[in-house]
């Protein structure tokens, strides 16, 4: 990242750039038969599969940028989480307005049938 070659003894960093989703796809393996005696086979575990990510690119760099990509991709994380609850917040105004509305045409169908 800085492009600068670290001298000897000085600890390197892993820095993950760009990573990806990745859908992991179970194994369906059917039971052994069991046997009897001595040498008895044991039940293999399922692999469920699931879902995670995967990393695409990754850097070895100095402690310095090490440190300073930390910061940024925490700010970076931040701004994702209030962007999220600014999102939520909006949704709740739109449904209370929504629900407003429901509640002004229900009076109004109400007090023209009262009349």
């Amino acid at each position: 990242m800085c492009s600068k070659v670290a001298g000897a003894g000085v600890k390197a960093m892993r820095v993950t750039v760009v990573s990806r989703p990745k859908e992991y796809r179970g194994t369906v393996e059917e039971f052994p038969r069991r046997r009897f005696g001595r040498f008895r086979e044991t039940r293999k575990p399922r692999d469920r599969g699931g879902k995670g990510h995967e990393i695409v690119k990754e850097l070895m760099v100095c402690a310095s940028c090490g440190a300073a990509h930390r910061e940024k991709q925490a700010a970076i994380e931040a701004a994702a989480v209030a962007a999220a609850e600014a999102a939520e917040a909006a949704e709740a105004a739109e449904a209370a307005v929504d629900a407003s509305e429901v509640v002004a045409d229900a009076e109004a169908l109400v007090s023209e049938g009262g009349e």
